[in-house]
């Protein structure tokens, strides 16, 4: 099955597998020769003490595609402003994965939204996404910023950086081109050489049984991107801020009526001076703690170009905004 926006062009194997991703606008596609992204895999899972918060490395030596295709590839919708397509797969006799594989009108990402019934013991399930990029680090989103793994296992210490934590996404860099993986819901990314994993669930029996047995729903994309992952940041409707820094929330304040609470970071770890606007009729804005405590020793002055403020790497700043 071929999918395409404009931006992106995909083609689709009758498994649910990428045979390739293209990024339109630089000429560049993303699956390696020879492989195929999307790739479910499943390893045997058996820690040595701790179940539940373990994972070993000699699980890695136990790879197992998922290769059995219960239903192929099948047009879901076409034209308009969405196409999709559907497959499902045959983990084991008691698990099984729907997927559906969705491509927006001018998204830059392919999403797969995705549907587990999951009843193993003691197994690992990962998706790979084998991709046209070499580096030697990897970036992992973090809550607040982010932090850089190797992508080689050249001593011990690496080696044992087998398994990463993230949050929303990773990704993968070289000059002036990189892939990002995303997801909504998932913690744990694996990157080695030019290989994306992003770890999605596990079986264990310890302390609980019946842990994460049942049935799961989640969402990841696929974004491959010019540049690097700190150029390709979105910007908000109601608000905007400057780069590098993030608007990571915006709420309502717990105890104060007509005031907004809006948490910004620094990402890329940088000292910078940076302007926050907003369409919202703002009358106040003060300095806060992470408790929505207000400090009447820092008002953030509100002017008609916006309000400015100073971060040191990686500083959250927290803000009441009066209406």
């Amino acid at each position: 099955v071929l999918m395409e926006n404009g931006i992106l062009r995909t083609a689709i194997n009758k498994d649910g597998t990428l045979a390739s991703l293209h990024l339109i606008s630089a000429n560049r596609e993303v699956v390696s020769d020879g492989c195929c992204g999307n790739q479910f895999v499943i390893f045997d899972d058996v820690p040595l003490y701790w179940d539940a918060w373990d994972v070993m490395d000699y699980h890695l030596q136990t790879r197992k595609p998922v290769v059995e295709v219960i239903q192929p590839v099948h047009v879901v919708s076409s034209g308009g402003v969405r196409g999709s397509v559907g497959f499902t797969l045959r983990i084991s006799d008691k698990s099984t994965i729907v997927q559906e594989i969705v491509m927006d009108a001018m998204c830059p990402y392919l999403k797969f939204n995705t549907k587990v019934q999951w009843a193993e013991s003691h197994k690992f399930l990962k998706v790979e996404f084998p991709v046209r990029v070499r580096s030697p680090n990897a970036t992992y989103e973090i809550q607040f910023g982010h932090l850089q793994r190797p992508t080689h296992w050249n001593t011990s210490w690496d080696w044992a950086r087998f398994e990463v934590w993230g949050h929303k996404w990773a990704d993968l860099s070289e000059h002036n081109f990189g892939v990002s993986l995303l997801n909504d819901s998932k913690y744990g990314y694996s990157i080695h050489k030019n290989t994306m994993t992003l770890s999605l669930l596990r079986a264990p029996k310890a302390p609980d049984a019946a842990a994460d047995m049942g049935a799961h729903q989640f969402t990841y994309a696929i974004m491959p991107h010019t540049g690097t992952f700190n150029s390709s940041f979105c910007s908000w409707s109601f608000f905007s801020v400057t780069k590098p820094v993030i608007l990571e929330t915006i709420k309502q304040a717990e105890d104060a009526k007509g005031t907004l609470v809006v948490r910004l970071y620094e990402s890329h770890g940088s000292s910078v001076t940076a302007t926050l606007r907003t369409t919202l009729p703002v009358k106040e804005a003060w300095h806060c703690d992470l408790l929505e405590r207000r400090d009447p020793t820092r008002p953030a002055h509100v002017t008609p170009d916006g309000i400015t403020l100073s971060f040191r790497p990686f500083q959250i700043v927290t803000l009441l905004l009066v209406l």
